[in-house]
């Protein structure tokens, strides 16, 4: 389950029990906890020792301070044992909503991703 492929912005990866791609961009919230706080933000600490930002409507949880990078998933690759192949599920319109070189590189991962997961998944059956 250690199977990564990236190319610029778009990779797949195994995350949450299932293989994605997802769209990276740069955190708007990275290193900037002193800033906020500046601007008004006030820290809650909670029991667990984890905090969070707040301000009028907005609150921010610590996490989102430590990556220079954010991603969201576009699509999710599920292999169909039957078929021998991945389905790719898409989420909303978030495939349509990228641009024509993002569209080419999140092609290119899904190539590449599911050849590797298929040679995984055969892999697998082949143990048990």
């Amino acid at each position: 389950m250690s199977i990564k492929v990236r190319i610029n912005n778009l990779e797949c990866r195994f995350s949450q029990n299932r293989y994605e791609i997802v769209k990276w961009s740069p955190n708007p919230y990275y290193d900037s906890e002193d800033r906020l706080i500046e601007e008004g933000f006030e820290k809650i600490l909670h029991p667990d020792g984890s905090f969070k930002l707040t301000k009028d409507l907005y609150s921010i949880h610590e996490s989102c301070f430590k990556n220079h990078e954010s991603c969201y998933t576009i699509a999710t690759l599920v292999y169909d044992e039957s078929e021998g192949c991945c389905d790719l599920h898409t989420v909303g319109s978030r495939l349509l909503e990228l641009d024509e070189g993002e569209r080419i590189d999140f092609f290119k991962v899904y190539e590449n991703s599911e050849e590797l997961i298929i040679n995984e998944s055969k892999n697998k059956s082949n143990v048990i």
